[in-house]
């Protein structure tokens, strides 16, 4: 299995210190939320079951998913 790589600065940097729901195919922002559950519950609203989940830093230096 070879493993994707995805750089998400440019897109989080827009995000910084809130919780991100990405969609698991294609790794766009699906929902945002101040609060986990908030991007979770607006992605399963836009029929993503299981986003994958992350907060954007504040600072981009050594970031690992």
């Amino acid at each position: 299995m070879k493993v994707k790589i995805y750089d998400l600065s440019k897109t989080l940097s827009k995000y910084t210190s809130e919780w991100i729901a990405l969609d698991p195919v294609t790794m766009k922002v699906v929902a945002v939320g101040k609060k986990p559950k908030t991007a979770i519950d607006e992605a399963k609203k836009k029929g993503i079951v299981h986003p994958v989940l992350t907060r954007a830093p504040k600072d981009y230096g050594t970031y690992i998913l």
